[in-house]
């Protein structure tokens, strides 16, 4: 039984890392400001390139926003599979997202900044979040 469960957590940790860049995991020390004020309720998930996952699951209002370290452009990712408040799986290294809908005058900048602690940009209302990650 015990070589079975070794074998088994074997498979789970090379799957893990094989598809790193898809997996995004909860942190749940991050915290998410919007327009300086802390928000409840949004849960934070990075991956191994600190790509970042905002979900916010309460109705109404529910929402999923990916910012990838390789474009920086918030987008609703379009295909996403999710063990609740745990762990997500995206659907390649570069997951596939949707633009996020500019409710401004002329182009939308969402003014990206990344770092390896934090992140910030413009949401499509216009409002600064700022996610702080520990």
């Amino acid at each position: 039984m015990k070589k079975i469960l070794l074998l088994v957590f074997l498979v789970v940790l090379a799957a893990i890392f094989v598809n790193r860049q898809r997996v995004y995991v909860r942190d749940p020390l991050a915290t998410v400001y919007r327009d300086d004020v802390k928000q409840s309720g949004v849960q934070v998930f990075i991956n191994y390139s600190n790509d970042v996952l905002l979900e916010q699951d309460a109705e109404p209002g529910s929402y999923q926003i990916l910012v990838q370290g390789w474009n920086k452009m918030p987008g609703t990712p379009g295909v996403l599979k999710c063990i609740r408040w745990m762990v997500c799986l995206a659907d390649a290294d570069h997951a596939t997202t949707f633009p996020i809908e500019w409710n401004g005058k002329g182009r939308y900048d969402p003014k990206v900044a990344m770092t390896s602690r934090e992140l910030s940009f413009v949401a499509g209302d216009g409002a600064t979040i700022k996610v702080q990650l520990r």
